[in-house]
């Protein structure tokens, strides 16, 4: 039978254990189909604190620069990010840290918002300056948080004059709920999750809300959301627009979490807001 100091040191240890996961991308290997949507790109290796992010180019004239989401690539943005470069813009898309081709420290990949949301500062340094951030899902949230240099970011905030969340959640309290229901953990799961990532990072969650940071915001935002999204709902799209002036929601129907990066609606929607 455990004591009281058993039973916390296991809970500690198992807490540990699953931030370790909450914060390791699972992707899948680069596809030929990966290899030839970038083959059309230059490409750039990046130093960024010790690791390399891999970057991938189009087109000449004010840059615009893609985050993909988690576990994602970059090149599950370049037909986007192709279409924008035909209308006399520079898209620059990348392989966050610990994804993709970027080369991440260490034996086991591991990354985070914060980390993603320096790279997205370092990247703007380089290319910039950044006429657009585009994010899609989780690239989105640190789309938003970077342009609106919220809370512990204000150090790293991008300043750019056009924001567009392309199938976001909302901040990070949705991001913890979204990954408990995924791996069906249970009840009680995601503020001790919570508790962890704020004692790790530190950061307070509930200062990494969209619709708060977008009140900082002084350029004009389009969110994109899908009707049918089953990762991430459209109430979360409804949410965090509200309340905002500057904010304009285009809800589109049947293209879903992932496949609504390969649509020619979207294509037209951005590029007319850009």
């Amino acid at each position: 039978m455990y004591n009281a100091d058993d039973c916390d040191a296991l809970e500690s240890l198992t807490s540990k254990r699953v931030m370790m996961h909450f914060c390791a991308p699972i992707t899948d290997a680069e596809s030929a189909l990966d290899r030839k949507l970038t083959r059309s790109a230059e490409q750039c290796d990046i130093p960024f604190e010790g690791q390399i992010l891999k970057a991938y180019v189009w087109g000449e004239g004010k840059t615009v620069l893609l985050a993909h989401g988690w576990g994602s690539r970059a090149s599950h943005l370049a037909f986007l990010g192709k279409n924008i470069a035909t209308s006399g813009f520079r898209a620059v898309a990348f392989d966050g840290p610990a994804h993709g081709n970027s080369q991440f420290n260490g034996s086991c990949p591991r990354s985070s918002l914060p980390e993603f949301c320096r790279a997205i500062f370092h990247l703007s340094n380089h290319f910039g300056p950044i006429y657009s951030l585009v994010g899609h899902s989780f690239g989105g949230a640190a789309a938003a948080f970077s342009a609106c240099g919220q809370a512990n970011l204000s150090g790293y905030q991008v300043r750019v004059e056009k924001l567009v969340l392309i199938s976001s959640p909302s901040g990070i309290k949705a991001m913890v709920n979204h990954y408990c229901q995924n791996y069906q953990l249970p009840d009680g799961s995601g503020p001790m999750i919570i508790a962890q990532l704020e004692k790790e990072f530190p950061l307070r969650a509930k200062d990494y809300e969209i619709n708060n940071a977008l009140r900082k915001f002084s350029g004009d935002v389009l969110v994109v959301h899908d009707i049918d999204d089953q990762e991430v709902s459209i109430e979360e799209a409804r949410q965090m627009v509200e309340g905002h002036g500057h904010v304009s929601l285009i809800e589109t129907r049947g293209e879903g979490h992932r496949r609504i990066l390969v649509s020619r609606s979207l294509v037209r929607i951005v590029k007319s807001f850009l």
